[in-house]
């Protein structure tokens, strides 16, 4: 897998298990090209995200460990933040602080709700009503300009909730603005382990964005070493399969590509 990025990993700057040379040695040992360092950095005071206290320490802490990367594992500076519409200016602000490589752009709040999290607001709308204002927020993310990667593209499926109708319009609506807006999708291989069980996004999407040209990344969302990379043989045999030849590779937001 020497070729190969892993994008997306969270240390105990945020809510990981681990520091950065577990993450590193799990790294070297799957054998992986780069690897980007991502922890949440959010607007709403949550107990997941790096703290605002911390963010000097994250920033000098990092960037040290970019500096200094051994030669078979290259270190990106990455973060993971979260959109939420009207407070752009703000997020540019905060995402500005941290000379980061790149920067994944989630959604994992509808309005106050942290559904990511939270179970307790499910059924009180349609699941395709809570589709539709999933996405919207992704095109939006998208939209703003502020972001790299957006990441778990179909995230609002993570506790099995399924929309009632077929929803190919809205994902196709969606992936045509992360197309114009030259965004890349991450193909985030966690979602095997949750309840959902399948992929974000899944084959069926993967196989829409191929064809209309959306680049794509890698990311285990990695919370333990043990995760680094996880489904990523898996990952590739599909992405191979629906069309991608190459992956997006970053560096001082600039980007690059692999051949797969």
């Amino acid at each position: 897998m020497s070729f190969l990025v892993d994008y997306h990993m969270h240390t105990t700057f945020s809510d990981g298990a681990d520091t950065y040379p577990a993450y590193l040695e799990k790294a070297r040992k799957k054998d992986l090209a780069e690897i980007g360092f991502t922890d949440h950095i959010t607007l709403n005071p949550v107990e997941w995200s790096v703290q605002e206290i911390d963010y000097p320490v994250l920033k000098e802490n990092l960037k040290s460990l970019c500096n200094n990367f051994s030669a078979d594992v290259q270190v990106r500076f990455g973060i993971e933040v979260d959109y939420f519409e009207g407070r752009e200016l703000e997020i540019k602000q905060l995402i500005s602080y941290f000379p980061a490589d790149y920067v994944i752009g989630s959604v994992h709040f509808l309005g106050e709700w942290n559904f990511d999290s939270d179970k307790s607001l499910y059924g009180k709308w349609t699941n395709d009503a809570l589709y539709k204002m999933y996405f919207e927020q992704v095109q939006n993310a998208a939209k703003s300009g502020l972001f790299d990667v957006i990441g778990h593209f179909d995230l609002i499926k993570k506790f099995r909730c399924w929309p009632e109708n077929d929803q190919t319009h809205l994902y196709e609506e969606t992936l045509r603005v992360l197309k114009e807006a030259d965004v890349v999708m991450e193909l985030n291989t966690s979602g095997i382990d949750r309840p959902c069980g399948e992929f974000f996004p899944n084959k069926k999407i993967l196989e829409m964005a191929a064809k209309i040209g959306v680049p794509i990344t890698l990311g285990s969302d990695a919370h333990h070493p043990e995760q680094v990379a996880r489904h990523f043989d898996t990952a590739v045999e599909l992405l191979k399969e629906v069309g991608y030849t190459r992956i997006t590779r970053f560096k001082n937001r600039q980007r690059g590509e692999i051949s797969l």
